[in-house]
């Protein structure tokens, strides 16, 4: 408890704020002394004010002046008639005007020679007055207005009024000019226009003018205290520290950048109306740089630290990731893709060929320990898809059987091209007399295998191109940085969450997941619709099947059943490792079974979470009962064998003459012999296709393709517009209730009916984005051809057909 306790309370000392106080020490402390000196000077110099100044006159001689006596003779009388304040004299201007009180009238305006060691100077110009305690003048000098002041907001040079003593002498400039002004007697060059005098003058002489004006007008200033930049240090550290833990490190450099204009800002407008507001900008700025590098290094190694880890963390579970297959190099994912071919479909060699963008010739790979070494064992040397045997004699991609095609002459190869949307992506060949029996026994088993398979491959090189990496399949990744790999393996676990909610989402029983607090997170259709039997209120699915905390608790499911107390129930669950099993009767008997999800740290167990599975337990069915007659029809639309095929290139045809949109028709392979009713289904088929294809995104037109599967005659229709949008729920509810489908899906309820009364089945499938995939699965008929005997001896008739699925020939 102490621990934990002195970690609490000294748990705000982190880098980054030890690195803000460290910037508030140095501001205050002000260790770059020289430097602030010469910026506090410039700070006075920039303010220098522009009103012309009453309270002091420039008054150069020139050299032959100041040797033929003009300013000893002539310079008491001109300040006594002029009524000036007074004379300061500037050298070398003073061993030639005199200036010694012994020998000025009493009641005479003070001539004063000013001490150069009075004078305080910062980068060559006079910026104020050193104390007067240890002058011999200071009484004299003090009554001139002449004061310790560190600096001074001085006048602005050309503000000064300058006069020639020999104008003044000559009365070219009456002698009233000087009237309450200081006279600074300096030398300067003769026979200057008179706009031109001021700047005649040597200096020091016009700066000393411009300081003593300034600070008779009250411009004396002082250095600001030492807590001044070291406040504003902590406020401007503070506020780059929120910006970079709030917006990142761009907006902590835009805040520092505001930070520094701010303390100019507010160091001219302070400087203007406060005595003691000088402060030590380089100092200031100096600890104003080491907060924002402690709070911008500190934090951007922590940051380091965290990707470090989190790059080590994603290494580690990479042996269970379940998705990102175009994260994979080439070279591991086409041997992986021959592995998947060779399980799928029996053969003795499997060869998988990658057809690159923009090329026409294959480029070969094998599951061998040389994955190249697939090449070497094609006799056909082109590679080229426009040929034989990849196409036909007309040069469309067909599967078709080939021999002479690998170097060992007596051993056939299937060649099965693998196209997804009417784009080749690669082609499988199934090698081997194992494959070349499979094929003529299951002709559809290849089809069925090139499907998936080019649908696998062109979801690796869209993702691929999305990412901006087309092209780059083989590189090797080793040189990514951390960051990267982070953003990758995020991207990775986003997916295989997904993948997650879609394996809740599709499993045959009710499954249901709750985290350590009890909320259920995900809960599987199945189980949701016995939550609602049970007249408990379930959440509506989200997108990623997960539930928000507490709108639904473990409480409430064991609550939903008839074993007594929750609370008892729940309890009882975290007593026991194996969980435990609820016996349930209505709407139908179940078993619930729910169990602890444990984790092991620091040599004890925790429960990280629950899991629990609805298992339908199964009644023996009666003797009969489960027969049911074939429903009722109209005599003009009876249920009897047609070509599935018809009916769909009618379909096809009419939907693109309505809409002006083109649908795409698969090539067609096997024979389409379909039990059911012929014109309910074309009616229906008619308005869907038309529906989806008005509907559907330019270029994306609905593609529609017919096979023979091993449950039947399959009729598949893949559109990109229709299913965008659209949550998986109100797609299962079509399914569920054809009849009642929501505002939209009227003509695909209207189309699932039509099958469901020709005794088929229909499918619905999301596709990660890619719209949605209905399947529609209809009875296969045989029509027999001719008369035969059959049981008893009598002949049967001709339009007899078998229904059921076709025996291998």
């Amino acid at each position: 408890m102490t621990s934990q306790g002195d970690a609490a309370r000294f748990g705000w000392l982190r880098p980054d704020v030890l690195a803000i106080a460290a910037g508030a020490l140095i501001a205050a402390v002000a260790p770059l002394e020289r430097f602030d000196y010469v910026a506090r000077g410039l700070t006075a110099s920039a303010l220098a004010d522009a009103a012309p100044s009453a309270q002091v006159l420039l008054v150069t001689a020139s050299p032959e002046a100041l040797r033929d006596g003009l300013c000893e003779r002539s310079l008491p009388r001109l300040l006594e008639r002029g009524r000036a304040r007074g004379a300061l004299l500037v050298p070398p201007a003073d061993a030639f005007c005199g200036g010694d009180a012994a020998g000025r009238a009493a009641g005479a305006a003070p001539v004063v020679r000013m001490p150069p060691g009075l004078l305080r100077l910062s980068a060559g110009e006079v910026v104020g007055f050193f104390p007067l305690a240890a002058e011999a003048h200071a009484a004299e000098l003090g009554a001139l207005g002449v004061s310790a002041a560190p600096w001074v907001l001085k006048k602005a040079p050309q503000s000064v009024p300058a006069v020639s003593l020999r104008d003044l002498a000559d009365g070219q400039v009456p002698a009233a000019a000087l009237e309450g002004r200081v006279a600074v007697v300096g030398v300067g060059a003769g026979g200057v226009a008179p706009q031109a005098v001021a700047t005649s003058a040597l200096p020091p002489a016009k700066g000393i003018a411009a300081v003593l004006g300034g600070l008779l007008d009250g411009g004396r200033r002082a250095s600001a205290p030492a807590w001044a930049p070291a406040l504003f240090v902590l406020l401007a550290g503070g506020l780059v520290w929120l910006a970079r833990r709030r917006h990142g490190s761009l907006v902590a450099t835009a805040a520092l950048f505001l930070a520094t204009f701010a303390l100019a800002v507010g160091q001219s407008v302070l400087a203007a109306r406060a005595e003691a507001s000088l402060l030590p900008l380089p100092s200031t700025l100096f600890g104003l740089a080491v907060a924002f590098a402690g709070v911008m290094i500190l934090r951007g190694l922590a940051v380091q630290r965290s990707v470090d880890r989190a790059a080590e963390l994603i290494q580690r579970a990479a042996l269970f990731r379940m998705q990102g297959v175009h994260t994979l190099r080439d070279e591991e994912f086409w041997p992986r893709v021959a592995r998947l071919a060779e399980q799928a479909h029996p053969a003795d060699l499997v060869l998988v060929a990658e057809l690159p963008a923009g090329s026409w010739h294959l480029r070969f790979w094998n599951d061998r320990s040389d994955p190249r070494g697939g090449e070497s064992l094609v006799a056909e040397r082109r590679h080229d898809v426009r040929r034989p045997p990849y196409s036909s004699e007309q040069g469309v991609p067909a599967i078709r059987l080939a021999r002479r095609f690998l170097t060992k002459q007596d051993m056939p190869a299937v060649v099965v091209p693998l196209i997804a949307f009417g784009e080749i992506e690669g082609y499988v060949f199934f090698c081997g007399p194992v494959a070349e029996q499979t094929f003529s026994r299951e002709p559809e088993r290849a089809e069925h295998v090139g499907r998936e398979l080019a649908l696998l491959l062109r979801r690796k090189r869209l993702a691929r191109t999305a990412e901006g990496d087309a092209g780059g399949a083989g590189e090797d990744r080793a040189g990514h940085a951390p960051e990267d790999d982070l953003v990758e393996g995020a991207r990775v676990a986003l997916d295989d969450l997904q993948l997650f909610g879609s394996m809740l989402r599709s499993a045959p029983v009710g499954l249901l997941y709750a985290d350590a607090f009890g909320d259920v997170r995900f809960v599987a259709p199945e189980f949701a619709k016995w939550l609602r039997a049970r007249d408990v209120v379930v959440p509506a699915e989200s997108a990623s099947a997960a539930l928000p905390p507490g709108s639904l608790t473990l409480g409430d499911v064991l609550g939903a059943t008839s074993a007594g107390s929750a609370a008892v129930s729940l309890s009882s669950v975290m007593a026991s490792d194996e969980g435990i099993e609820l016996s349930v009767s209505a709407p139908e008997p179940y078993v619930l079974s729910v169990r602890p999800l444990r984790r092991e740290s620091d040599g004890s167990t925790w429960i990280a979470g629950y899991v629990a599975a609805l298992i339908p337990v199964k009644q023996p069915a009666p003797g009969s009962g489960n027969v049911r007659p074939l429903a009722a029809r109209d005599a003009t639309d009876p249920l009897c064998a047609f070509q599935l095929v018809d009916v769909v290139v009618d379909a096809v045809a009419s939907s693109a003459r309505v809409t002006g949109r083109a649908v795409r028709l698969e090539p067609i392979r096997g024979a389409t012999h379909a039990l059911g009713h012929r014109g309910e289904l074309t009616q229906a088929l008619d308005a869907f296709l038309i529906d989806v294809a008005g509907r559907g995104l330019p270029g994306h037109g609905p593609v529609v393709s017919v096979r023979e599967a091993p449950q039947g005659v399959q009729l598949s229709i893949l559109d990109v517009g229709f299913g965008l949008g659209l949550p998986e729920s109100a797609l299962q509810r079509v399914l569920t209730a054809p009849g009642a489908a929501p505002a939209g899906l009227e003509p695909l309820g209207r189309l699932i009916l039509a099958v469901e009364d020709s005794h088929g089945h229909a499918e619905l499938k999301t596709n990660d984005g890619w719209g949605i995939t209905l399947t529609v699965t209809l009875l296969r008929a045989h029509p027999r051809v001719g008369g035969s005997a059959h049981e008893g001896g009598k002949p049967a008739a001709q339009n007899v057909i078998a229904i059921g699925r076709a025996s291998p020939k």
